[in-house]
């Protein structure tokens, strides 16, 4: 039997007749030292394996290689199920397959990586391994694996997350609100689905920053009416002003790795900002006196997309995108100030089950904000962030002192 990887056992076909109905030729080229892109057709050719002296098979596809190839001797596989859509978690996948072919490379082995036709799954690994292997931002790995393979082409959405995958440092930094937001539009797909948060997304509900604990967050948000913490600085998920992400695309910016675009939001002009504060609080207000009065309507409105007088619904899920570009590294000051988008809190009654709700102070249960899992929410400065968990700043204020003991109810 063929070796197993990361002991999980790999159930293979008898059989692959894709190949045959294709009448899909060999394809493969050599990309890094050691390093093979190619097609299926190169996995399952048994003299081209042994021309390039292959020891080692990366997969990624909906199946894997067929048992007759599985069962070969010398050689090692790994198999990551994927399929061939922006939609796919590929992100959470590139330390493993990153992992796997420099293990194999230090130890003298020669790797080919395929997908179906080796342009955009397998492709999009390769790219992952140049990025932490040469310390290069997406553009540049892809132009250096493009100058080896001409033909490849990773989906628009597995092109996001390997910018993400770069904007981290080449791992997966799970405190990252980039990250954070990605995985928020994966559960929020599967809540869709299946009308429930799968267990697999668990922990992004969060534990109360307001019960008490140790080494608490300096920085935290109350309710305005009993001054009840009900979020901390680290639940925060910060996002690009719209007209920031406009200029920098009018400009031709291009962001340094380490941010996501935007300029400093002192440019605005602090009066501007200080007048879209008041007009945020007016508008989120005004959102939840809807609420109050059942008028499904008008709460609506803030939940739609206004610009030219469109009443398109922002349904996060259809762009075929994951990785939201608006969302930034927290502590950019270029940030937008207007709304708090957070993470889900265990204090947030309904997150967990239902795709949109309101939220209230869980001590004195004044409204404070609301949630919305598929529809996501528009800010004012005209954003749109989705999934979104809001806090309306005209019922939470912002402080920075915290006390040893919180008592809550």
């Amino acid at each position: 039997m063929a070796k197993q990887i990361a002991e999980v056992q790999i159930h293979a076909t008898d059989t692959d007749n894709r190949v045959e109905e294709e009448n899909l030729d060999v394809s493969v080229d050599l990309i890094d030292d050691n390093l093979y892109l190619g097609n299926l057709a190169c996995a399952r050719d048994e003299k081209s394996l042994q021309k390039l002296q292959i020891s080692h098979i990366l997969t990624i596809d909906l199946v894997p290689l067929p048992r007759s190839i599985l069962d070969r001797p010398n050689l090692t596989f790994k198999f990551i199920k994927l399929a061939d859509v922006p939609k796919e978690d590929l992100i959470s996948q590139l330390p493993d397959t990153n992992d796997f072919i420099k293990e194999a490379i230090s130890n003298g082995g020669a790797v080919l990586v395929h997908c179906y036709f080796g342009v955009s799954r397998s492709a999009a690994v390769v790219i992952a391994y140049i990025m932490e292997k040469y310390g290069l931002c997406y553009e540049d790995a892809f132009t250096l694996v493009k100058s080896k393979r001409r033909f490849i082409g990773p989906n628009v959405g597995f092109v996001a997350q390997l910018k993400l995958f770069g904007h981290m440092g080449y791992r997966i930094n799970r405190d990252d609100p980039r990250f954070k937001q990605f995985r928020l539009k994966m559960a929020g797909q599967k809540l869709k689905q299946v009308k429930i948060i799968p267990q697999l997304f668990a922990d992004l509900i969060k534990p109360d920053p307001g019960l008490v604990r140790e080494r608490p967050d300096p920085i935290v948000y109350r309710c305005k009416k009993c001054r009840r913490v009900v979020a901390s600085q680290s639940n925060i998920i910060p996002h690009l002003p719209k007209q920031v992400k406009v200029e920098l695309a009018k400009k031709g910016i291009r962001p340094p790795p380490s941010k996501l675009t935007g300029i400093n939001c002192a440019e605005n002009g602090q009066l501007l900002i200080e007048k879209l504060k008041s007009l945020a609080c007016q508008i989120m207000d005004q959102t939840i006196e809807c609420e109050e009065s059942s008028d499904s309507n008008c709460s609506a409105q803030i939940l739609q997309d206004g610009d030219e007088g469109t009443s398109q619904v922002l349904d996060g899920y259809t762009e075929g995108n994951m990785v939201d570009s608006s969302i930034t590294a927290r502590g950019d000051e270029r940030s937008c100030r207007l709304v708090w988008f957070v993470e889900p809190m265990a204090w947030m009654r309904g997150v967990a089950s239902e795709p949109h709700g309101k939220l209230h102070c869980p001590k004195c249960h004044n409204k404070i904000g609301s949630f919305s899992w598929i529809m996501g929410c528009k800010c004012p400065c005209g954003q749109k962030v989705a999934p979104a968990f809001y806090l309306v700043p005209s019922k939470v204020e912002w402080s920075n002192i915290v006390q040893n003991v919180q008592i809550t109810v």
